[in-house]
């Protein structure tokens, strides 16, 4: 998983990736400092790396059902 911390139209962007999948947290700048946006995003990551398990196999899943089924 690879994190990234933008600052951008007066928020600050945390963004996870993992393979095809991504998550972006927006936070007003005035809300935390850039050190906090750290402290933050770090918190964060158990509950995303759950959420991205969540998503891969719901993503596998609907890629199964779009699929012509075999003859």
């Amino acid at each position: 998983m690879r994190a990234v911390v933008q600052q951008w139209n007066e928020k600050y962007h945390v963004q996870f990736s993992w393979g095809p999948l991504e998550q972006t947290f927006r936070v007003p700048q005035e809300t935390l400092t850039i050190a906090e946006i750290e402290t933050f995003a770090r918190a964060l990551v158990p509950e995303v790396e759950q959420i991205f398990l969540k998503m891969a196999e719901a993503r596998k899943t609907s890629l199964e059902s779009a699929k012509p089924p075999a003859i």
